[in-house]
């Protein structure tokens, strides 16, 4: 099965595939093909061996964990993309920049009526000592600000609107 893996603001395309003796066959980009197995689950957290590397999966923060690093991570397969595509309501909210972690606004890099490019940082978000750009997807006005410098944000925060 395809699916579509977003990492901050990359998405790739991985192909799935049950492997006979276990595990999973993942075809990324470029080809690159990768082993993945399940080690252990529990507590909200998924263990997973991927070409020998630990990676922790936490499905519910929509996070990955490799080493100290952690990353902010979605999913989808292919029949979920078509049905959020043609879902008017999900079109309004790839307008929206809300948190994908919970965390501390550090910066905010747009103000309202500011025209705003593609991939334009517009709010940087604290989580964990560690700083992530929130960026515009597409060319758009910013319609609403609906946070400030030192605020503290939960997961799914509304924190910018475009149109």
């Amino acid at each position: 099965m395809r699916y579509l893996v977003t990492i901050h603001e990359d998405t790739l395309e991985l192909d799935v595939e049950p492997r006979p003796t276990g595990g999973y066959r993942v075809l990324g980009p470029e080809g690159r093909e990768f082993v993945v197995e399940s080690l252990a689950s529990g507590a909200g957290i998924q263990s997973l061996l991927v070409n020998g590397r630990t990676v922790m999966v936490l499905p519910s923060e929509g996070e990955v964990r490799l080493g100290e690093q952690r990353f902010a991570v979605r999913a989808e397969n292919w029949q979920e993309r078509r049905l959020a595509q043609g879902n008017a309501k999900d079109s309004a909210l790839a307008r929206a920049i809300a948190a994908s972690m919970p965390g501390r606004i550090v910066r905010v890099l747009c103000e309202v009526g500011s025209r705003v490019e593609a991939h334009a940082p517009l709010i940087v978000i604290e989580a964990m000592k560690m700083q992530n750009e929130l960026c515009a997807k597409t060319d758009a006005i910013v319609r609403a600000v609906h946070v400030s410098v030192g605020q503290t944000v939960e997961r799914g925060t509304l924190l910018v609107e475009l149109e």
